[in-house]
């Protein structure tokens, strides 16, 4: 008699056994966990073509990132890192130098003289001819590719990724199906905001040229907060390495480690600060006190009597 009522044992095929269906879940023997950790995946490093390292520098293959205002010395050191043998001359064998005033600056002559090829105008069908010829490049000869303030020159639209930003997420794997890492970037602006999350993500190092007004300079510690952990932090990374003209702050997110020039650490992931933090003075009391030095050596020995102390001996009289 039905009761209007689903019953479950009146489902025919609900318990019917297949003789030929695997066991029951429960009757198989149960996992233990044995060995929980994650191992490094052996790779063939002959075809990633990285070539040899060169601490505290970045490695051959890298994406520079130079942000300085005009007169901030990023010409003098885009010539330094690409043209001498002490830095990285002899890790490429094409040079390709793109700038709209590459023929204006006369810092860049010899750039121009060396350089396997110089454009003054950047378009993304350039780049795209450019990276088919790496790409059909035989052998492991790396190449660079110098973009000097050509950001304006970038078309951006939203909702699109622009073809230098693209190539900056894929950039250490360009090779010619033999090996790869045959392509490295370096890119100047003079602006920090106009660096793509993109670019900023796969950054190899930042060379911070110049002085900055505080607006920039937060808008970098905001960005590169994790030199020193700290927005603060890294305001005080940028004061200690601004002590003589023409000091730079380099960057290495290879290496996680600032350092004012590339001589002398600052803070380092590994360590922490070089000197204890909240020691170092900033830019004007260095400068103060350089002043002060030079003014008791101009003394001819004599020791220069403060305001006070003149003050005390004119109220004696």
């Amino acid at each position: 008699m039905s009761t209007g009522k689903y019953n479950v044992s009146n489902d025919y095929n609900l318990y019917r056994i297949d003789e030929h269906e695997p066991e029951e879940k429960s009757k198989a023997e149960k996992w233990t966990p044995t060995d929980l950790k994650i191992y490094p995946v052996k790779v063939d490093t002959s075809k990633l073509n990285q070539g040899e390292p060169k601490y505290p520098l970045s490695s051959p293959v890298h994406l520079h990132l130079v942000v300085g205002r005009v007169k901030g010395g990023k010409s003098v050191l885009i010539n330094n890192l690409y043209l001498s043998e002490r830095f990285f001359k002899d890790d490429f064998t094409t040079r390709i130098l793109i700038s709209s005033t590459a023929y204006n600056d006369a810092v860049n002559s010899h750039m121009i003289e060396e350089f396997d090829f110089v454009f003054t105008e950047y378009t993304e069908e350039l780049l795209s001819e450019l990276v088919g010829l790496i790409e059909k490049d035989e052998g492991e000869g790396r190449w660079l590719l110098l973009l000097d303030d050509i950001i304006g020159d970038v078309k951006f639209s939203r909702g699109r990724t622009d073809a230098i930003s693209a190539l900056m997420t894929k950039f250490r794997h360009i090779g010619n199906g033999e090996v790869e890492g045959k392509l490295s970037i370096c890119l100047t602006t003079q602006y920090f905001k106009y660096l793509s999350t993109i670019a900023r993500n796969n950054a190899t190092a930042y060379y911070i040229m110049g002085t900055f007004p505080d607006g920039e300079l937060k808008k970098m510690a905001e960005a590169l907060s994790f030199f020193g952990e700290g927005d603060k932090q890294f305001i005080e990374i940028f004061k200690r390495s601004r002590v003589e003209d023409h000091d730079f702050t380099y960057l290495s997110v290879e290496h996680l480690e600032a350092r004012r020039n590339h001589e002398e650490l600052i803070w380092s992931k590994e360590s922490s600060w070089a000197k204890p933090y909240g020691e170092a003075k900033n830019v004007d009391e260095a400068l103060e006190d350089k002043n002060s030095n030079s003014s008791n050596n101009d003394n001819n020995g004599e020791i220069d009597m403060s305001e006070k102390e003149k003050k005390k001996s004119k109220s004696k009289v």
